[in-house]
């Protein structure tokens, strides 16, 4: 019912969403508070999160007092059965019966232990409908102990297992919350390198076609020779075809955000906004890994890998070899042909045993099942010794990403500066004669090259510095 409530809200949610207007420009942060909101990935960290709170409530539901009632009513039977006579000969007759009976039983685990103790009640009432005989047979109280000795203990290991198992789920539902926001940064700064292309593929073909008519009309005076003139016109024609790739470009990655953000195929779209660089970041590696190893789910999961490993080896040691289990109970009991009687000075009742299990020969399986679980142990400290160093080296080469990326932008702002003033400079000295294609060819090239560089460091920067919050689950 929960989950039917979960599923409602995310569904009217989505509604409500698609029903408010999209703003002129896209700002990186609105966008990433748009996708969290929208995305398919937050309705499935909510369902995983949901289903490992129900895991960890059906185990404590698990560890509380048991009740159960039993009933078997009717229990009727009309049929020719085989009757063992007092000689010891067997005669088939005909018989009529009804066998019904009721239990209560109350019954608490021991997880210390892995035992069960319990308390239960039984009445059973047998009716002969061919002698007209009523008999009714009881156990007004019974008080029990079933408990496997040197055997494997389940209960112990799902209490160590259990809370851990949540933990981990819940450190996930915050990582698995801010991957989100990694992938749409990447999808947002792809939209942002197509918008940036085509925004450059428009400039520079107005920037030719002015050139190109300038140049006819030097032409026509004759102050350019044929070669310039058709250089010039190849540069159009190419700028051209350069804002048709790019427009297409731009479409593909518009289409990539609709979907991303289930709105309709034809639903207009803000332009993309350059965001900024945010504060100087100042964070030292070994805070940054503790804060990680704090926050992330990783260190749970390494010790629930180690912990299921070290269950399976004393599982394999604790099923396959001696077995012995011990049933203890005393209650009172009586048969009587009338009900009240039943629960009237009734006998006492004791039961005692234990069940023994021995594998005399079994060439040598309960020793290869150890030797394989602890060699799966042994693989696996391995696997989570290479995994904590893999994380730990992959936390520091972002965090010296990061900060190597800060310089890189700074300086590609710079450039791109310079780039821009340069060209602008060497086509108003082009106009007047004062350089010749070749140099206003380059310098255009130069300023498309600055501009892209500038748009690249800024992305990977602004991936980088999501990617280091994904891996600390910290507000940088």
């Amino acid at each position: 019912m929960k989950t039917y409530w979960i599923t409602l809200y995310f569904a009217l949610s989505t509604l409500a969403l698609s029903a408010q207007p999209l703003p002129d420009s896209l700002e990186l942060g609105a966008f990433l508070d748009l996708a969290e909101a929208r995305t398919l990935g937050r309705q499935q960290a909510e369902t995983g999160l949901e289903i490992a709170e129900l895991n960890y409530r059906l185990f404590q539901a698990g560890q509380r007092p048991q009740l159960m009632a039993t009933a078997n009513f009717p229990n009727y039977q009309r049929t020719v059965s085989e009757i063992v006579q007092p000689d010891g000969t067997v005669q088939f007759q005909p018989i009529q019966n009804n066998n019904s009976a009721l239990g209560l039983r109350l019954q608490q685990v021991i997880p210390a232990t892995g035992g069960t103790v319990f308390v239960q009640s039984n009445l059973q009432r047998f009716d002969d409908f061919q002698s007209s005989n009523r008999l009714y047979n009881g156990t007004p109280v019974r008080v029990g102990l079933s408990q496997p000795l040197l055997g494997f203990n389940a209960q112990r290991w799902a209490q160590r297992l259990a809370p851990l198992r949540r933990t981990e789920a819940q450190k996930q539902y915050r990582a698995d919350r801010a991957a989100i926001r990694t992938a749409a940064t990447r999808l947002f700064f792809d939209y942002l390198y197509a918008r940036t292309e085509l925004d450059i593929a428009i400039a520079n073909q107005q920037s030719n076609q002015e050139l190109f008519e300038i140049a006819q009309e030097r032409h026509a005076l004759g102050k350019i020779s044929d070669s310039d003139l058709m250089q010039l016109q190849v540069n159009l024609l190419s700028a051209q075809r350069s804002r048709r790739n790019a427009g297409q470009n731009y479409r593909d990655r518009a289409a990539q955000i609709r979907s991303y953000l289930g709105l309709a195929p034809n639903a207009e779209l803000p332009y993309p906004k350059r965001p900024g660089l945010p504060p100087e970041l100042s964070l030292e590696q070994e805070t940054a890994v503790a804060q990680a190893f704090r926050n992330r789910p990783e260190p749970e999961r390494y010790r629930r890998q180690l912990m299921e490993a070290e269950r399976d080896v004393a599982q394999a040691k604790g099923e396959g070899g001696f077995q012995a289990d011990l049933v203890a109970s005393i209650g009172w009991t009586r048969s009587a042909r009338n009900l009240e009687q039943v629960y009237q000075s009734p006998l006492q009742e004791q039961l005692l045993q234990v069940q023994l299990s021995v594998p005399l020969v079994d060439w040598g399986a309960q020793r290869s099942r150890v030797a394989l679980q602890r060699a799966n142990l042994e693989l696996q400290q391995q696997q989570v010794q290479q995994d904590e160093l893999d994380f730990r080296n992959d936390l520091r080469q972002t965090l010296q990403q990061l900060q190597n990326l800060q310089q890189e932008v700074a300086l590609a702002q710079q450039l791109t500066d310079l780039a821009q003033q340069r060209f602008r400079i060497a086509r108003e000295s082009y106009r007047l004669g004062g350089i010749d294609i070749t140099n206003l060819i380059i310098s255009q090239q130069e300023k498309d090259l600055a501009m892209r560089t500038y748009i690249f460091a800024l992305g990977d920067y602004w991936q980088a510095y999501y990617l280091l919050q994904e891996l600390t689950l910290i507000e940088l």
